[in-house]
């Protein structure tokens, strides 16, 4: 995409709060991209930017640098996957199948403060898996915490061994903001074992699995705030069966450059 000044997309960083033996920075937090994402958007012009989470304990203080300000500055942003979601953000205890899984409170915080910066003023939101389900809690929806214990014998979502590779199709729901940008539905890279449980106000279902677990939403109240399961950033080395990335980037950027939006909606959970 070309504009005579690019756009400026926001992308949240994944957190790993204490670096491993044998990373140069060992025992400090390191805030990450995961390369594969950021290429996808930046190869259509626009410049990435990572949006560190500022932590009260880091050397800036909450009133030097705020996510209000990211939001005025940047045109977009985009939530990337990780760890679950602590399932407190959206009023449940977790399950005993939850006790073996990573969670991140710092990031979950900072990310839903985030997310109200940019939908107070209406600016594009795009979430991928954590992003997607991420997203839906800041509607008010809610998460099935552990898909092979809570719906057995569904489709598999994930598999640690297999990884990038683990794929099922998704169909793409009629009428909705993805049936502009796909004629029909495909393979999709799967790599979660939490999915929604209950949709967030306000939004509506873009595209489901086999098993009719949701895997996109979008909202029509917001300029765009588009949510997809999928790992579209994966898909870029598969067959063209695989569903291709490029009309949701291309569709999130569009949104991005087009400034004239209807003012925002109430934001649901102000978290």
């Amino acid at each position: 995409m070309e504009t005579s000044k690019p756009l400026l997309i926001g992308l949240s960083p994944r957190i790993l709060h204490e670096a491993p033996e044998g990373f140069e920075a060992r025992g400090k937090t390191i805030q990450y991209l995961e390369q594969n994402l950021a290429h996808l958007i930046s190869k259509h012009g626009a410049l990435v930017f990572m949006v560190p989470s500022l932590e009260s304990e880091s050397l800036l203080n909450k009133e030097d640098l705020n996510v209000d300000q990211y939001a005025e500055v940047l045109d977009g942003l985009v939530l990337q996957g990780g760890v679950d979601i602590s399932p407190s953000l959206y009023g449940e205890e977790p399950i005993p199948a939850m006790e073996k899984q990573r969670l991140d409170p710092v990031r979950d915080r900072y990310e839903m403060k985030l997310l109200k910066a940019f939908a107070k003023r209406n600016k594009p939101v795009l979430g991928i898996c954590r992003g997607f389900q991420l997203m839906n809690v800041f509607k008010g929806g809610t998460l099935f915490q552990d898909l092979p214990t809570q719906r057995p014998d569904k489709v598999a979502h994930y598999k640690a061994e297999l990884y990038d590779h683990l794929t099922h199709s998704v169909e793409i729901e009629p009428g909705g903001k993805l049936s502009k940008m796909y004629s029909h539905g495909g393979e999709i890279v799967s790599i979660h074992h939490q999915g929604i449980k209950k949709l967030g106000d306000g939004l509506q279902v873009e595209a489901t699995s086999s098993d009719g677990l949701i895997e996109a939403f979008s909202s029509s109240k917001d300029r765009f705030f588009v949510g997809v399961q999928w790992h579209p950033e994966f898909h870029k080395d598969f067959e063209e069966h695989f569903l291709s990335s490029e009309p949701l980037v291309k569709s999130f950027l569009e949104a991005c450059l087009n400034k004239e939006a209807p003012p925002p909606e109430p934001v649901v959970n102000p978290s």
